[in-house]
């Protein structure tokens, strides 16, 4: 009788091979793609893989095993998920999406974290990031860790700073160069779009396009058609004060705004060298380069290069504009 009571608790402990160290023995190294086709989990070794989805760069990840769950840890975005198994290792659910066992590959060798380090137990380091202090913040990025990059990041911008403007105003340039370089040694994506715009507002081109770059190379196509026209500047990579209104069309390579007109009735205004324009009901914000171009500085025209169009040089100048922000 009393085997008879055991039996379905044994049949239970049988039933259970996708779940704590069996799920963690299932899973396979190689791609897991959604049963959309439209993303994918690669999976290099027992605690490293990354997530990817076209047109962005790839998100790296970790599988954390240090509690006995399964945890799915995405480093950039400082989220953790539990990741259920299948008994044969050919289906996995992240709680998002379900996935399918596309093709296999050599496991590499797991690199050891340090026994102190956010990634000897990422799931719950990421956790506290939002809690942590700058120094802990910088350690987590300077191990990979994409959030504690972002983390930084917010301590920095949520510190007041001397100069002027309460709006937009740069960063030290000590900060600036900290982010630099922790963008150009992790090579994330997500984080140095963040360094670039930090780099746009306190008016260096050349140091946001270096920052951008690296989202190019991380894999972010907008990023690449970004920095394609500007790399091609040189040393006319540098913002120059306007002193007047331009005149004429220019036309940008792609972008959410690829034409600009001044003259002809435009509003327009001059304001700390920067040209203020009024187009479609937005004030964009644009600066000279060295050559005479124009670089979108706003969240609409940002990092677009603006040329005139050869044949419009002459325009009616337009109208001084001293209502605009």
């Amino acid at each position: 009788m009393r085997l008879l009571t055991l039996l379905p608790a044994l049949l239970l402990l049988a039933a259970l091979p996708a779940t704590a160290t069996a799920a963690a023995d299932a899973l396979r190294c190689g791609e897991y793609r959604s049963t959309d086709g439209g993303m994918a989990l690669v999976f290099e070794s027992s605690t490293t893989g990354y997530q990817a989805l076209h047109g962005q760069e790839r998100a790296p990840l970790r599988i954390d095993r240090s509690a006995g769950d399964l945890l799915l840890v995405f480093l950039d975005d400082g989220v953790s998920t539990a990741l259920g198994v299948a008994a044969d290792g050919t289906h996995i659910d992240d709680g998002v999406a379900d996935y399918t066992l596309h093709r296999t590959q050599a496991c590499q060798r797991a690199p050891a974290p340090r026994a102190d380090g956010c990634l000897a137990r990422p799931a719950l380091c990421i956790a506290r990031l939002a809690e942590a202090p700058p120094e802990q913040a910088q350690r987590a990025c300077e191990e990979g860790v994409g959030a504690g990059c972002s983390a930084l990041l917010r301590h920095f911008l949520a510190t007041p700073t001397t100069e002027a403007g309460q709006q937009d105003a740069p960063l030290p340039a000590a900060q600036r160069a900290t982010l630099q370089r922790l963008c150009l040694q992790q090579r994330g994506g997500r984080f140095c779009t963040g360094v670039a715009e930090q780099q746009l507002i306190a008016r260096e081109p050349a140091l946001a396009v270096q920052a951008l770059q690296v989202v190019c190379d991380a894999g972010r196509i907008s990023a690449c058609e970004r920095v394609a026209p500007l790399r091609d500047l040189g040393a006319d990579l540098r913002l120059v004060p306007a002193r007047q209104l331009p005149c004429g069309r220019y036309r940008a390579e792609g972008g959410v705004i690829d034409t600009l007109d001044f003259g002809d009735g435009t509003q327009a205004r001059l304001h700390e060298g920067a040209v203020h324009l009024q187009q479609d009901g937005e004030t964009l914000v644009l600066r000279q380069l060295g050559n005479g171009d124009l670089l979108g500085m706003d969240a609409q025209t940002g990092y677009q290069r603006y040329r005139r169009v050869p044949g419009t040089e002459q325009c009616t100048p337009p109208r001084e504009a001293r209502d605009l922000p």
